[in-house]
């Protein structure tokens, strides 16, 4: 499920959507900070983040303008603009009104807006926040270098500083569908799930009834005012499912184990090494994949379509685990040998490298590319890594390629037109289908 409310907001929807959590007419308290790229001697704007409320201000954010040949990085506090100023210049002209910013390049006509949901426990903040986004600007082109200039910081990759300036959990690069997005976040300070190492609770500042339901491992959790709590220990807790709602159930915030965007709690981890064993003796199946060392060193490399393939299939099936580092036989081999040739440094920290690579690789690929996690087990000093592959909402597919893949069995195999035609559509929290433009891929016409 995804947890996007409403999409294809217009402009008068969109305002009266903002204006029950923010005074559009008040000077906005907020940062703002995004990245411009050039091309072909014009500026346009990669991505950008403006982020409202005081409490921004305990975070980084000390204003800069890092300029580079083809890269700028703006960070500039907000105090004396409102967001009535700021949607109206947007839809104006494209100029973005916030003082001394150049133009976000050029702009996209009828903006389609869509408000999503941050849950607080992944906000950065106490409440959870409402994020309006929209591609404002369209023919972006960026590529990765090294970040070079008289007087500025030395990066070693632009991609990586856009994640890190950004506070973005994920930036495929010159693929990445969101160039061009302008992000506004809010607080929605009507309420939060407050966890600690003892109980849940939740916190309320809405004339709203609102309430808690869901479970804890199976157990049912119903929170009707905010002195009420449920024992929690978040260590021994594996499936959390805990919902904040209004008594018309729109979801205000929430913390779940299945939502794969952001998921909560505590992920398998080497502590699961015998019940991952157990798995690979097992062998293969629809739900598990093995794979020998895959070297992502080398430029030409058509194993590595196969790590790409493989992942997309199983979030597109059930989900499931890759392991890399064993033999069709479940037999250990280990990625060792591999790592070590390709990393040239000793076992443990090459085999950390390599699972970045394979991280890195998997987030440029993948269109949905939160729907998997990453983590090194050993065997008898022998390292495998496991890739866990959750379903992911709607059609997964490989960005550079335009390909769907599913699992047939124990195989990944390009899905057909007609199964694309007929897959399931991204749902919202209450099942209900989204309406959701994806210009990259055309369901049944491949």
């Amino acid at each position: 499920m995804s947890l996007t409310q409403r999409t294809n907001l217009r402009n008068l929807e969109l305002i009266k959507r903002m204006a029950l959590f923010i005074d559009m007419d008040a000077n906005m308290s907020g940062v703002f900070r995004c990245v411009y790229t050039k091309h072909n001697n014009e500026w346009s704007m990669l991505l950008g983040v403006l982020t409202l409320g005081d409490s921004v201000f305990d975070n980084n954010c000390q204003e800069c303008w890092h300029k580079y040949p083809n890269y700028q990085f703006v960070c500039k506090p907000i105090q004396n603009e409102t967001l009535t100023e700021v949607m109206q210049s947007l839809n104006n002209d494209g100029c973005f009104s916030i003082s001394n910013m150049p133009k976000v390049g050029s702009k996209e006509d009828n903006l389609n807006w869509t408000e999503s949901l941050i849950p607080s426990h992944a906000s950065g903040g106490l409440f959870p926040v409402r994020r309006f986004s929209a591609c404002i600007c369209s023919n972006v082109h960026c590529h990765d270098s090294k970040l070079v200039a008289h007087n500025m910081p030395f990066h070693p990759s632009a991609f990586g500083y856009v994640r890190e300036f950004l506070n973005l959990d994920r930036f495929h690069g010159s693929s990445d569908g969101r160039k061009g997005e302008l992000c506004i976040d809010t607080p929605d300070q009507r309420g939060y799930i407050a966890l600690s190492s003892e109980d849940v609770r939740y916190r309320s500042n809405s004339t709203d009834t609102i309430s808690v339901v869901g479970s804890i491992d199976g157990e049912p959790v119903n929170l009707n005012s905010p002195q009420d709590a449920c024992s929690f220990d978040p260590a021994k807790a594996s499936d959390v499912e805990l919902w904040l709602v209004t008594d018309s159930d729109e979801v205000v915030d929430y913390c779940s184990s299945s939502e794969w965007k952001y998921r909560y709690g505590a992920q398998t981890s080497s502590n699961d090494q015998k019940k991952l064993l157990q798995i690979i003796a097992a062998g293969e199946s629809e739900h598990c994949e093995f794979k020998q060392y895959i070297d992502l060193v080398a430029k030409k490399n058509a194993k590595a379509w196969d790590l790409d393939k493989t992942v997309c299939a199983l979030s597109n099936h059930h989900g499931g685990k890759l392991f890399i580092g064993v033999g069709d036989d479940t037999g250990i081999l280990g990625i060792n040998d591999g790592c070590q040739r390709d990393y040239e440094c000793d076992p443990l920290e090459s085999t950390k490298l390599y699972q970045k690579a394979v991280t890195k690789r998997l987030q440029e690929s993948l269109n949905k590319n939160q729907c998997f996690n990453t983590y090194l087990i050993e065997h008898k000093e022998l390292f495998i890594l496991v890739v866990d592959v959750y379903k992911a909402n709607g059609l997964n597919y490989l960005l550079s390629k335009n390909e769907v893949y599913i699992r047939r069995g124990a195989s990944s195999a390009q899905m057909r037109p007609s199964e694309i035609q007929t897959f399931p559509a991204e749902q919202d929290v209450f099942g209900r289908e989204l309406i959701v433009s994806e210009s990259s891929v055309n369901r049944g016409f491949y």
